[in-house]
């Protein structure tokens, strides 16, 4: 398991500050995301070419960290 440090006013991340974080790449983010009902998914704006961001709270975070190691691909 690896320690992830950050800030204690932070409630909520997004995926890009989780794959940052974790080293966890978006696809298994969000696969184990929906897999194991973490994080929320919000709908992005249809001009910004997204379908949905996630967003995760700070015990999200620490069950991704214990469940899914640094992807190295």
């Amino acid at each position: 398991m690896s320690n992830v440090t950050i800030r204690s006013s932070q409630k909520v991340f997004t995926e890009d500050e989780v794959v940052g974080l974790t080293g966890i790449c978006l696809e298994h983010l969000r696969n184990m995301a929906r897999s194991r009902r973490l994080g929320f998914p919000v709908q992005g704006a249809e001009v910004a070419g997204d379908d949905e961001k996630w967003f995760f709270t700070n015990s999200d975070l620490m069950v991704l960290t214990a469940l899914q190691s640094r992807c190295e691909h």
